[in-house]
């Protein structure tokens, strides 16, 4: 996962911090910037059509 977060962080679309966590250890904080916000608005609206295709095969019943 964190190298994920590393080249997500790295590409601008989250940024993070260091914080305690609540049982008072350190922890590291993501969030999504304005550029990763609108990155997962594409990504959302471009899977849409793939998953209405995906949930017609899905729920098709079987050739005889």
């Amino acid at each position: 996962m964190y190298p994920a977060l590393l080249k997500l962080e790295q590409e601008g679309s989250i940024e993070s911090e260091w914080g305690v966590s609540d049982n008072d250890r350190t922890a590291k904080y993501y969030q999504l910037t304005r550029a990763g916000r609108k990155q997962l608005e594409r990504e959302v609206r471009d899977w849409q059509p793939a998953q209405v295709i995906l949930a017609k095969f899905l729920s098709a019943e079987p050739s005889a």
